[in-house]
Formats: C-alpha cells, sequence, structure tokens
C-alpha cells in the first residue's frame, strides 16, 4: 500500500511517520505544499503552493501501480487535495489526517468546505470533542470521524536559553486558541512568580503583560523546548471551555515531564486526569489560575508527582507507535476493499 501525503506547514524534508513504520508492504510519498517558486511565493490567495502539491499528489495515485491512499494534513490541504482526487483517482480513498480547526468556517468559506469535504472517507481528529462538533458544523455523519490522540517524540530541547539569566519559572508556550489576556492578569497579581511566554505574534497583540513575564515570539522549536525543559512547570491557558487546541504543546510537556495546568476544556479532556497528570482550572478564571500556580511553586512535592505520572501517561498513549498501528490496520482494510 502506497500513502501519499500532503501538507503545507511541514518542513520539504518532513517524512511524517515513514522513519518508525517498518511495514515492508507499506511506501510513503510526499507532496509539501510550500513555495518553490517565485510565482509561489508571490500569490498566496488562492494558495498555489497548496494547490500545486494535492494536483501532483493525486496525479500520483491516479498512476496505475501499487494501490494508493491520499494522507492530506490539516483542513484546508484536505478540501484541496480531495478536489483534485475528484478529477483524476475518484476511486482512491483519502484520510483526512489532523482536522482540526481553531475558529470553524462560516458563510460563503463554509459552503466551500461543505463541498470540497463531502466525499473524503475519514478524518482523524484529536479529540473525541471533535467528531461531533464537526459532523454537525459540515453535514458529515459521525461515524466517519476517527480519534486518534495526538503522538509525537519526546521534545529535544536547544543547546541555548534566551535567557540563561532567568530560573525557577513557568513557562507558556503556543499560538492557537490561547487566553494570554488572563495569563497576564494572573501574573499581575503575582509579581513574585516569573514566567516566560513563547507565543505567536498574533496571539498576545494588545496585551500588556508585567515585568515579572518575558515574552517571546516565534522562536525556534530547539529554542522553545529548552524553556520548557528548564522550567518549573507549563501553564496551558486556553480560549475557552470548547477550546480544542494545544496538543502539542500539552503531549511535549508531558513527554519531558513537567507539572501542568491547564484550562478545563472539552478539547484536551482526552489528556488530563485533574489532580494526577496535570491541575485543571476553570475558563476565564484568573482567581483559579493564581490558585493553581502557588500549588505548583508552593508544593515541590506535587509538581513532582504531576510530572513523574504525565510522562509514564504520555510514553504510554502518546507514543507514535499509535499512528504507526492506525496506519498498518488502515493498510490491511483497504487491501481486502480490492477488486
Amino acid at each position: 500500500m502506497r500513502f501519499i501525503n500532503t501538507s503545507d506547514l511541514v518542513d520539504p524534508k518532513w517524512r511524517f511517520i515513514e522513519p518508525h513504520c517498518i511495514d515492508e508492504d507499506i511506501t510513503w510519498e510526499f507532496h509539501i505544499g510550500r513555495p518553490k517558486s517565485k510565482l509561489e511565493r508571490l500569490v498566496t490567495r488562492p494558495n498555489l503552493a497548496r494547490w500545486r502539491a494535492a494536483f501532483t499528489a493525486a496525479r500520483s495515485a491516479s498512476v496505475q501501480g501499487s494501490p494508493s491512499v491520499l494522507v492530506s494534513h490539516l483542513p484546508r490541504m484536505g478540501a484541496a487535495t480531495n478536489l483534485f482526487r475528484r478529477m483524476f483517482c475518484p476511486r482512491v480513498p483519502q484520510i483526512a489526517f489532523a482536522f482540526n480547526f481553531t475558529d470553524l468556517p462560516t458563510g460563503v468559506d463554509l459552503i466551500r468546505m461543505r463541498k470540497s469535504l463531502r466525499d473524503i472517507d475519514e478524518f482523524v481528529v484529536f479529540s473525541n470533542f471533535e467528531k461531533g462538533l464537526y459532523s454537525r458544523h459540515f453535514g458529515i455523519d459521525e461515524t466517519r470521524f476517527r480519534y486518534l490522540p495526538w503522538a509525537m517524540e519526546r521534545p529535544k530541547p536547544g543547546a541555548t536559553h534566551p535567557r540563561p539569566d532567568l530560573n525557577d519559572y513557568l513557562c507558556a508556550i503556543g499560538g492557537e486558541g490561547r487566553d494570554y489576556a488572563l495569563l497576564a492578569q494572573a501574573m499581575k497579581e503575582m509579581p513574585e512568580t516569573k514566567m516566560i511566554v513563547v507565543a505567536r505574534p498574533y496571539s498576545i497583540e494588545g496585551i500588556e503583560f508585567p515585568d515579572n513575564v518575558s515574552v517571546f515570539t516565534n522562536l525556534s522549536a530547539d529554542e522553545t523546548w529548552r524553556i520548557v525543559s528548564d522550567s518549573a512547570g507549563m501553564v496551558l491557558p486556553l480560549r475557552s471551555a470548547e477550546t480544542a487546541c494545544g496538543h502539542i504543546t500539552l503531549v511535549g510537556a508531558q513527554l519531558l515531564g513537567l507539572p501542568m495546568i491547564v484550562t478545563r476544556s472539552v478539547g484536551i479532556e482526552d489528556y488530563v486526569r485533574d489532580g494526577k497528570n496535570a491541575l485543571v482550572v476553570t475558563s476565564h478564571s484568573a482567581e483559579d489560575l493564581c490558585a493553581a500556580i502557588r500549588r505548583i511553586r508552593d508544593r515541590p512535592d506535587l509538581a513532582r508527582s504531576l510530572g513523574r505520572c504525565a510522562s509514564k501517561i504520555a510514553h504510554k498513549e502518546n507514543s507514535l507507535t499509535v499512528w504507526v498501528s492506525y496506519f498498518i490496520d488502515k493498510s490491511a482494510e483497504y487491501e481486502r476493499r480490492l477488486p
């Protein structure tokens, strides 16, 4: 079975789970929607690089040979890939992997997305909550949504720290679906506690952080995970009780054995056991957030216990072997469908 992958938010050298899949009957192919030419760099609407990757993937899938499955990563690439699949290889199945939205499409955009997604075989989401949410929003039968836990290797912190003078601090990283305004409010009430925030510029726009918070934007992954690894714990402040973001941040910190404070959200409840591998706080409550930060800061025994448990659970439930097993099973399933 040949899994033909399309993605536009990764390095051209990205190989998904290929290095971890030793099944000799499975091969991997990649079409990356990153700009290759001056024209693709200039024209971003429509996203020419994305459409080129989707086109070449579907054309490849149409070539006779070993049976193929298209695997698109993230919703917009899923829609583009499916449009070309319909043109060139309608009998080739497609899996929409990492089907996740920070903000759901509305209006004309929603109408277009519904049309372009409707006949994809399976949608892989990273929370059980999203199965019903996307089923209702896009008018797709919920049985076509499959929950898989977010999986990744243990992050590799870089050698250097952007603030080598800082120690005994908490951290918060990530850009999607975050409530950094609430975090800034809480930290203003706790001037004795130090914090490092690593975010995207748009996620902190207009927010005034107090002096005890150091803010960085657009750091490399190596630098960011160095900050996380050297911290006393991580705070994951989500925008609401239904935000389905933060899985990479959450699982990465758990694999590093960090005690965590996270917003109670149905979007991440599959990953969190309150009081066991994290402390869970109410959304929009600076009071709850401050109380949880003080518990982590003032009770090192609790912090160590949370970190140990987080690491143990994540290494078991969020290993890349989970995704490998999924694709091996899919390969066998699609092989059985062949005439």
